[in-house]
């Protein structure tokens, strides 16, 4: 199958690759450099894997693609001197932040799975005021169902903001200790991770970070638009943002 992307984030490779998993109105396609795309239609939304496809065809797990782009994305930076309001997030999130998955953490809402993972949480919050990174930190990764799990996404947050705020000594730091240790999620997480650690992601997310830099009021908007990234990747990654936005 030959498919066109009209845009495609700059992660995304060209040429022949296999379908590894497929949706309703997307498909994961792995090449042979070892880089994972997101092939779907405009509805999946920009981001750095994914491939936006006018005239999108599912394909079947094992079908060979080819895949070519037209223009690629990247997400904006943050506006010059962000003041980071992070009472108006919590207080449009309130009643509207999933059960499932990190995403309740937005608004200090702790489920099992955040139970279980206190011990890297607080590791990690540990690590972003100066401390050493301890291993507690690891079980994060892989820590949740889904192709991108909670932990990882939470992690990819805070790729994300420690690059957009600038603190990218601690994101290469980050990333550095994490890198070895992929192998304990999947190959498609690990792919999104790196691209996390290079400060993209879904452009809801990066639209999260400039509404909480901004002082916009249109919260309950961007919020609606965060629910449809993934089942709850959208706000475990947000999760991750505020984990970094609420100490920078």
């Amino acid at each position: 199958m030959n498919l066109a992307a009209s845009i495609a984030g700059r992660f995304v490779p060209e040429g022949e690759g296999e379908v590894r998993q497929a949706f309703r109105r997307s498909f994961y396609a792995a090449f042979a450099d070892g880089r994972y795309a997101c092939v779907g239609d405009a509805s999946l939304g920009r981001g750095p894997l994914n491939a936006l496809v006018d005239d999108f065809r599912l394909a079947a797990v094992g079908e060979r693609v080819s895949l070519s782009v037209a223009a690629r994305w990247a997400p904006p930076p943050l506006p010059p001197n962000p003041v980071v309001d992070i009472g108006a997030l919590r207080y449009a999130a309130q009643g509207r932040a999933p059960q499932e998955g990190l995403g309740g953490l937005v608004i200090g809402a702790h489920n099992a799975l955040s139970g279980h993972a206190a011990p890297a949480l607080e590791a990690l919050e540990r690590w972003l005021i100066g401390n050493a990174l301890d291993d507690d930190a690891q079980m994060l990764i892989g820590l949740g169902p889904g192709l991108t799990p909670s932990g990882d996404d939470y992690l990819g947050g805070m790729l994300i903001a420690l690059q957009a705020f600038e603190r990218r000594p601690q994101a290469q730091a980050l990333w550095r200790w994490l890198e070895p240790r992929l192998a304990r999620t999947s190959e498609i997480s690990a792919a999104h991770l790196a691209a996390a650690a290079a400060g993209e992601g879904h452009e809801t997310l990066h639209l999260c970070l400039e509404t909480l830099c901004t002082r916009r009021s249109d919260w309950p908007g961007v919020l609606a638009k965060l629910d449809q990234v993934g089942h709850c990747s959208g706000w475990d990654s947000l999760a991750g943002v505020l984990a970094v936005a609420q100490l920078s």
